[in-house]
Order: C-alpha cells, then sequence, then structure tokens
C-alpha cells in the first residue's frame, strides 16, 4: 500500500525523474540492463526488493522512462506495465489480459473475448510486440504470483523462455517463494536488486527541494541541519515516502526538536498501519507487537512464551508473517545456528508500535 502523502503511480514519469534524488548507480544499472536487453536479445530479468514505501515504484518507473528516453531503445521495445493496484487476477490468462488492457480500449476488448486461451493471449502480445523485446513490469510481484498459482507460474515461466522476446522488470516488498524457493518455475531467474536507503545528504536535497517551509529548505543545506537529518532519521529510517511527508507537514522547529519531526511521520502513517494490522488474526498481532517491543530479532521459543502459545502454533504463525512480508528468519552469527531468529522487515513498524504505545500511556 502506498501512503496517499505520495503515489509515485499517479505522477508522469518525466516529473518522478525530475523528483529523483539518491540511488543514481542502480538507476544507471537498470536503465543500462533495459537499454542493452532491447538491443542485443539478452533477457536479464530483475526483482526489485524493499519494505513497502522504499521508493521501488519510483526506481523502476524511472529506471524505465530513462531507457525508454533513448530512442532506439524505445524504438525496439513493447512495454507492458502492470499497474501496482491491479486487480482482477486469479489466474495466469487473467495476468495476460490486464498486461493487454495497458494497449488501449480495442485491444483490452480483444484480449477479454480470448481470456480463456492462454495461448492465443501469448500471441496477441507477440504480435503487437512485431519482433520488438516485450518488457513487462510487475509491481507487487509476490501478490501477482500468488494469485496466478504455480501453474501459472510455470506457464508464465514457461513463455517468457521460449518466445525469447519477454524481459520482465518487478518488484516486491521481500523475497517470497516463487522466485526463493527451489521448487517453483521462477527459482534463480531473477537478478536480485536491494535498494539502497538515501543517504543524509539525499534527504537534504529533496527536503530543499519539497519542503513547503522555506526555513526548513534553507536549514538542511547546513551541518547543523544535516546533523538533525539524521537523528530523526535514526528514528524513522531513510526511505523517501518517510521524508516527503516529513517535506509535506515539518518546518525547522520540528527538525531541530527531532522527536516533533519523527512523531509527525508516525501520525500520519497511523491509518496506514492500522489496517494493515487490523488485516491480521489476532495471534499474529500480538507477535508483531511482541516484536516491535525488542530492540532485535527473536527466537520462536522466546515468542511463543510472551504471547503465551506452543512453539508449534508459534512456527506456524511466523511462517504465514514471513510469507505475507511482515517478518523474515536469519541466523545468529554465533552461538546456536540451529535457532531461527525473526525481525520484523519494516523497520519503521517498530517505531510506530513504539509511538503508538506512548500515546496509550
Amino acid at each position: 500500500m502506498t501512503h496517499p502523502a505520495f503515489s509515485p503511480s499517479t505522477v508522469d514519469a518525466a516529473e518522478l525523474d525530475a523528483r529523483t534524488v539518491g540511488r543514481a548507480p542502480l538507476l544507471k544499472r537498470l536503465a543500462d540492463r533495459i537499454v542493452s536487453s532491447a538491443q542485443d536479445g539478452s533477457r536479464p530479468h530483475t526483482l526489485l526488493v524493499a519494505p513497502r514505501g522504499a521508493g521501488k515504484t519510483h526506481t523502476l518507473q524511472v529506471a524505465i522512462h530513462r531507457a525508454l528516453k533513448q530512442r532506439k531503445a524505445a524504438k525496439a521495445t513493447l512495454l507492458l506495465a502492470l499497474p501496482e493496484d491491479a486487480l482482477a487476477i486469479g489466474s495466469y490468462p487473467d495476468l495476460l489480459v490486464e498486461l493487454l488492457r495497458t494497449q488501449g480500449p480495442d485491444t483490452h476488448e480483444r484480449a477479454k473475448e480470448l481470456r480463456g486461451d492462454a495461448l492465443e493471449l501469448e500471441r496477441e502480445i507477440l504480435d503487437l510486440a512485431a519482433g520488438r523485446m516485450v518488457l513487462v513490469a510487475i509491481e507487487n510481484a509476490d501478490r501477482i504470483f500468488d494469485a496466478i498459482g504455480e501453474a501459472g507460474q510455470g506457464s508464465f515461466r514457461a513463455w517468457v523462455e521460449t518466445s525469447t522476446a519477454v524481459l520482465v522488470f518487478a518488484t516486491a516488498p521481500a523475497l517470497f517463494p516463487a522466485v526463493s524457493s527451489r521448487t517453483h518455475p521462477w527459482y534463480g531467474s531473477f537478478i536480485i536488486e536491494e535498494l539502497p536507503d538515501l543517504a543524509d545528504a539525499d534527504i537534504a536535497e529533496l527536503l530543499k527541494q519539497h519542503a513547503r517551509d522555506h526555513e526548513l529548505a534553507s536549514y538542511v543545506q547546513t551541518s547543523e541541519g544535516l546533523a538533525h537529518i539524521d537523528a530523526v532519521a535514526q528514528l524513522v529510517g531513510w526511505s523517501p515516502r518517510v521524508w516527503q511527508i516529513i517535506a509535506d507537514t515539518a518546518d525547522r522547529a520540528a527538525l531541530e526538536g527531532v522527536t516533533p519531526a519523527a512523531d509527525a511521520v508516525l501520525e500520519q502513517l497511523t491509518p496506514h498501519y492500522q489496517q494493515l494490522l487490523w488485516q491480521l488474526p489476532a495471534g499474529e498481532q500480538r507477535l508483531i507487537v511482541e516484536l516491535a517491543r525488542a530492540d532485535g530479532a527473536r527466537t520462536v521459543t522466546d515468542l511463543a512464551a510472551a504471547v503465551g502459545i506452543s512453539n508449534q502454533s508459534a512456527s506456524a504463525a511466523l511462517g504465514r508473517l514471513t510469507t505475507g512480508g511482515w517478518v523474515h528468519p536469519g541466523k545468529a552469527d554465533s552461538g546456536d545456528r540451529r535457532a531461527t531468529w525473526y525481525d520484523l522487515s519494516d523497520p519503521l513498524l517498530r517505531n510506530y508500535l513504539h509511538y503508538r504505545e506512548r500515546r496509550q500511556r
């Protein structure tokens, strides 16, 4: 879910590019990869992985925009970009129909007539491409792959392999079984790119460009302003969405006070996190809250004891939370390497839950 303060999918790609700060090496690498693929026939499928709000949609759209600004690449590419809020996908043919929807109403009508025949839909796309590379951009690939099922994933993979025309660029909040499990068709098929955090200097540039408070825009260009940016970032992180909220809501005094700026973000994100948490069963909510109360990762045994359930129940619930992108498992660097430790995937969620508990005291 994208926070309403800023939704990249509603902004023109050229404007997004103008707003872009930081991540220059990643953007160049992605754009160059698309351009090279359009020219030499290589198909380096790529998955951008980062927590919600880290800027995956923005990064993907800007990379595609920069690549297709080059005339040769644009002439050699058919772009099929699935929106980040795409609905009505419950099978592989549905995915193909929704991709064809992006090519206008006439093409969409033909596609709907072919909905029952995946092979004909694949042929329709390749006919539209007319020898060009088909660049398929999929937001929230974890949800889309889950929706089409393992059989649909296999059909999609087979088409991509046999046609040799299709390049897939996708995003997800975390790695998911369809791409990370050896038993699934897309295992090992993607280059995994993790989005780096913005640097303090990048955040200063973002605030300079977009802060509504003119004093704040000037203040962040000073060494003292940079120091306060870092202090706030220690509380709320370095994601672009967070700092866009600060640009929209904070003034110089809030940044200087550190906590007011952080609290402004967490207050703005309250409806976002409330809605997400309310979708979880009560038992899984309790595990999330217990994880947030710790400074870092905890074991299954520790979490089970804290919420008063069996290890087996805790392990099953944590597995579901892992699949949903809420938590990620890991092993300790030292000590008992057999134990699995879990931590929150979204670092800001811990700070939000701390903020909520402070308000309730």
